[in-house]
């Protein structure tokens, strides 16, 4: 493989759980994500060389974790980046166990990732949106059981360009 790839590890959500974001995400303006690429990012690595992609792929056999009970109940506003989000009151000790696997697994094979926040765990909804006011929503289960690497492309089209995030490994989580 040649060339380099924008990459990023990340909690896939399954179709009743995107299905059901979709729906909170008429309660915020902006540009919506497409549900195909909602997601909770674990670990952004940028640019990576594409030869860097099979070692890459068998990290995720490495992270230790099972099946992540995430309760989503909580929808927020990013100012700074005008990023409305969803995610959770209370974040379960799980899912903090595997962010910090997999950056324990990232350091002893010396790949650098983006640390300049603190894990904030959240799926964007909407970019370019505005602080909104939220009715009461129904709380999401979701029972998180996939680990994926994912590359980030961006597509042009008439409406200007647009991110699409297309799997390049991915792995099941325990029960």
């Amino acid at each position: 493989m040649t060339g380099s790839l924008r990459l990023f590890f990340a909690l896939w959500p399954d179709e009743s759980t995107r299905k059901a974001l979709s729906a909170w995400q008429s309660a915020v303006s902006g540009r919506k994500v497409p549900p195909e690429n909602l997601h909770i990012t674990l670990a952004f690595l940028g640019e990576q060389p594409a030869s860097a992609v099979p070692e890459l792929s068998r990290i995720l056999e490495q992270v230790s974790s099972d099946a992540i009970g995430l309760k989503l109940d909580r929808m927020g506003y990013f100012s700074h980046s005008r990023i409305s989000w969803a995610g959770m009151k209370a974040i379960p000790p799980e899912l903090t166990q595997l962010y910090k696997g997999l950056a324990t697994v990232l350091a002893e094979k010396s790949i650098s990732y983006d640390r300049r926040n603190r894990f904030k765990p959240h799926i964007t909804l909407a970019r370019h949106s505005s602080r909104t006011e939220t009715a009461d929503l129904k709380p999401i289960t979701w029972h998180a059981n996939h680990l994926v690497l994912v590359e980030s492309r961006i597509r042009q089209d008439k409406k200007g360009s647009h991110p699409q995030y297309i799997p390049v490994a991915e792995r099941m989580l325990g029960n």
